[in-house]
């Protein structure tokens, strides 16, 4: 059996796991967080919570589509283990893939367990956010990683790679960054809303205010900023590693951080509405994905551009 199959269910898993993440956003921006109280994996001390609450319901609905989420994950490991021999770089981005969704798991607990959902403002709260966006990037990387080969595409090589090759990773951390502004960012959106734009500002600048008000000040900053980085590598990769898969992916990654841009100043305008701050997650998660397949393609090892689908260990092909 080719791969084409799993190569299919691998983007599948990848699509599934941003819905999650998008639904997660949603649980937060309603103050949904705390639905279940302070009971993991429980839901206030039931297994199916029989108290139809609106904020339970929320709540309970996340934990059941991560369930979904891990259990997709796990399943995609023990297949593409079976699938591909020791040492095919697909089984290190499905070991990556296992690792971050049980970290997945642990963080969205920690946060449950140790009250750091609802009205919590705490520092604490900031950074148990900031780095649950890391270690979901970072799955949502391992996935495409897994995805993108499993499709027929060359492993890349990223030793040897020069200027390019870190001027690559220094944008993802970049990127990584950002999204860890960002979510500090919809923290405070969430936890002190604004009802006009002036008002918005009188507290961003105001004297003695909270340290999320504080932090919100520099996100657009920081956005364009490292948007623009992002514009100029990917336009210089499209130009240093010419190929279909690589102009492609500049492409959208070009647009995609244009929208992003256009996207962030409309949320700002609007007062940051639950809809707009899920398609503003929604296109941040795109951004990442599109600029780590843009580094895969271009550091790619040389292969012609309509490469088969990988065959794996011990497979028969007829």
């Amino acid at each position: 059996m080719k791969s084409k199959r799993f190569a299919m269910v691998a983007w599948f898993v990848l699509a599934f796991t941003v819905l999650v993440v998008l639904w997660g956003a949603f649980v937060r921006v309603t103050g949904s967080g705390a639905g279940c109280g302070n009971h993991w994996p429980l839901c206030n001390g039931e297994v199916v919570p029989r108290v139809a609450q609106v904020e339970t319901l929320v709540e309970f609905s996340h934990r059941l589509t991560s369930g979904l989420s891990m259990l997709f994950v796990l399943g995609l490991m023990i297949w593409g283990f079976r699938l591909y021999g020791r040492g095919d770089p697909i089984r290190r981005g499905l070991v990556g893939a296992g690792v971050f969704i049980i970290m997945e798991a642990l963080i969205g607990a920690g946060l449950v367990l140790f009250g750091l959902t609802a009205d919590n403002d705490s520092r604490a709260r900031a950074i148990s956010m900031a780095l649950h966006l890391v270690n979901t990037f970072l799955l949502m990387a391992s996935l495409a990683y897994v995805a993108w080969l499993a499709s027929g595409r060359p492993a890349p090589r990223f030793r040897g790679q020069g200027l390019a090759g870190a001027g690559w990773w220094l944008g993802l951390i970049g990127v990584i960054f950002l999204g860890m502004s960002g979510a500090i960012t919809a923290l405070g959106d969430t936890l002190f809303p604004a009802e006009s734009l002036t008002q918005g500002l009188q507290q961003d600048f105001g004297e003695g205010v909270h340290i999320l008000l504080r932090l919100r000040i520099w996100h657009p900053f920081i956005a364009v900023g490292i948007a623009l980085y992002v514009i100029f590598l990917a336009s210089q990769l499209k130009r240093a590693r010419p190929g279909n898969a690589v102009s492609r992916l500049a492409r959208l990654v070009i647009t995609l951080v244009i929208v992003e841009l256009v996207a962030g100043a409309i949320n700002v305008a609007l007062l940051a509405p639950v809809w707009m701050q899920l398609v503003h997650l929604f296109l941040a998660c795109s951004v990442w994905i599109s600029f780590f397949l843009l580094g895969l393609a271009a550091f790619a090892a040389p292969q012609t551009e309509d490469a088969t689908f990988r065959i794996p260990a011990g497979a028969q092909v007829s």
